[in-house]
């Protein structure tokens, strides 16, 4: 059985039981080197890269055809639901729904609203991972004043974009940087301020 583990976002702290029982008993287990690092891991291995979906592709192409019976966790960072390893994997031709389960994660989304102290029903969802079409929905979003809850692909670029399609350099985002870590960041800003710093790839923003 292949298992999809939500990890949380990213301090073991926030890994659920559930999480910790189902990697630590596996017989194989596949994860980001941060991913790994969180788990005491019994069984096999797999450092996943930058190609990850390659590598994922590859490696359960081999399982499936082998017929094998060993227990497979993935690690999925936050909830592998929201921009994580459930879609990418389910879109895997030779894959289907009785082929894995889902072990669900605290999300970064969940992690943002509870240090923001917000109720994240009254917000847009939207994450720009790899979806650069989405930037039109967060545009349209802001134009509209309504409020957003959003994934950042490259803040700065992001910003600037908005920027130059209408919205004022005033505008202020909330940015939550490295969630549960020790350098973990909360800066809220104007754009024009926000635009000027450096930032860690493990961002969500807060438009209210």
């Amino acid at each position: 059985m292949i298992y999809i583990v939500g990890i949380g976002p990213g301090s073991r702290d926030y890994v659920t039981k559930k999480a910790f029982d189902t990697v630590e008993t596996s017989d194989f287990v596949l994860g980001s080197k941060r991913a790994l690092e969180i788990f005491e891991i019994n069984g096999k291995r797999m450092e996943l890269t930058l190609n990850l979906k390659n590598e994922l592709y590859d490696f359960l192409k081999t399982y499936k055809n082998s017929n094998s019976k060993e227990k497979v966790s993935i690690l999925s960072t936050g909830d592998p639901c929201f921009s994580g390893l459930l879609k990418t994997i389910f879109s895997f031709d030779f894959i289907d729904q009785n082929d894995f389960e889902v072990i669900p994660g605290i999300s970064s989304i969940q992690m943002a609203a509870s240090k923001a102290k917000i109720s994240w029903e009254d917000h847009n969802i939207l994450t720009l991972h790899g979806k650069e079409e989405n930037l039109k929905k967060l545009l349209n979003f802001v134009k509209n004043d309504e409020k957003v809850i959003f994934l950042p692909n490259n803040l700065k670029n992001d910003l600037k974009f908005l920027v130059e399609n209408g919205i004022s350099n005033e505008k202020e985002i909330t940015v939550l940087e490295n969630l549960s870590y020790s350098n973990e960041r909360i800066i809220t800003d104007k754009i024009s301020n926000l635009v000027k710093n450096d930032y860690s790839y493990l961002l969500v923003c807060i438009i209210n």
